[in-house]
């Protein structure tokens, strides 16, 4: 993503320089953290201060860098791919009649030129009838701008046909989905059930892709067996702290879902930890519900970015044996709900991930085995 792409390009001489303004301004106990908080402790010398000061600053200049290139490139875009542009605002009739009714005429444009006028009926663009704005739409932008064009149309009862050349639409800064809501149909059919016992797997199953966030070594996934059965083993001992091994389902995008999964700590140094994966959208943004045998707990995580934060009030503290526990993994619509071995669940709210791809999750260090994983839509 170019958000991340603009993170690696941050040179060590921008780092400085953001150094050293931080450490001239911002010196109150009012200074701002990312997030919006404000430092309770503004302590200059506090390198936990200078550390969030630099990273607000340097958010703040991806931030600018990304919103600006953005446009720069949907700027280009419109001199290398214009979208042809008629410059009416019509509408069907709703007793089923045919053309569309013309509400307004754009000023500058090919409509104005042709002499089109609000209150005609537009019939058809060509030999292309306009019945709704999805048939408009597709029948200007199919066409290239400059293209002549003639305008079936009715006037006070009349027939007639107008004449002109479609111009290119000005340049927007609106979301595609507003502009073209013709383009974009109902959300699609939810995934179907998933169950994965990985009896008879010998290696991770094809219907998973391992993934990598955060820095360090790739995933080691692989088949197991002993006397408890086959199970999915992370095996990786790569201790880089910021390091979370992922098995992402590779079908189905979910919006509500729920994913449980039996899952066995076997060792770690760094971290013994097992999780679920929803509304995975990259390896820097997704949900996760983690229990950590180190931290004896069970947290509701959101990433953003590649930045995790506990959702609020999701922590709930557990003890953990060398024994299989059971975790559950709930999403509808912004409630997000997790639990252990069936125990009082944690629950938050969230609506920045609505909806993405789901598998398992590991930190660091942790060998951990997984086993009966299943996905399910609630209620069913």
């Amino acid at each position: 993503m170019l958000r991340r792409a603009l993170v690696a390009a941050l040179s060590v001489t921008s780092v400085c320089m953001l150094a050293s303004v931080a450490g001239a301004q911002e010196t109150s106990s009012t200074a701002s953290a990312p997030g919006g908080a404000a430092l309770v402790d503004a302590d200059p010398d506090d390198p936990a201060v200078l550390r969030l000061k630099l990273l607000a600053r340097m958010d703040a200049q991806i931030d600018e860098t990304a919103w600006r290139a953005h446009l720069a490139a949907r700027l280009l875009l419109e001199d290398v791919l214009p979208i042809p542009y008629l410059g009416v605002d019509a509408d069907p009739f709703d007793d089923g009649r045919p053309g569309m009714l013309v509400k307004v005429v754009y000023e500058d444009t090919c409509a104005e030129a042709a002499g089109l006028r609000a209150g005609d009926v537009l019939l058809a663009l060509g030999d292309d009838a306009t019945t709704s704005k999805a048939t408009l739409g597709k029948a200007i932008r199919l066409r290239g701008a400059g293209t002549p064009v003639e305008l079936h149309v009715v006037r006070d009862g009349q027939p007639l046909v107008l004449r002109g050349a479609l111009g290119t639409r000005p340049a927007e800064d609106e979301d595609e989905e507003e502009q073209f809501p013709e383009l974009f149909g109902p959300a699609p059919t939810p995934p179907r059930p998933l169950a994965f016992d990985f009896e008879g797997a010998h290696a991770l199953p094809p219907e998973f892709e391992s993934v990598l966030a955060g820095t360090g070594a790739m995933p080691d996934w692989r088949i197991v067996s002993d006397a408890d059965g086959t199970h999915l083993r992370q095996a990786s001992q790569d201790r880089t702290s910021i390091r979370f091994p992922m098995a992402l389902v590779r079908e189905g995008v979910w919006s509500d879902a729920v994913a449980s999964v039996r899952f066995r700590l076997v060792s770690g140094v760094v971290d013994r930890a097992a999780g679920i994966v929803m509304r995975y959208r990259d390896p820097g943004n997704y949900l996760v519900a983690r229990a950590n045998a180190g931290e004896g707990d069970l947290r509701l995580f959101r990433v953003v970015d590649g930045v995790r934060r506990t959702l609020p009030g999701a922590i709930g503290l557990h003890t953990f044996d060398d024994g299989w526990h059971t975790l559950e993994l709930r999403a509808e619509g912004a409630e997000i709900r997790a639990s252990l071995d069936g125990g009082e669940p944690v629950v938050s709210y969230d609506t920045y991930l609505r909806r993405g791809r789901i598998g398992l999750w590991t930190k660091a260090d942790a060998v951990t085995d997984f086993d009966d994983f299943e996905v399910r839509l609630p209620g069913e």
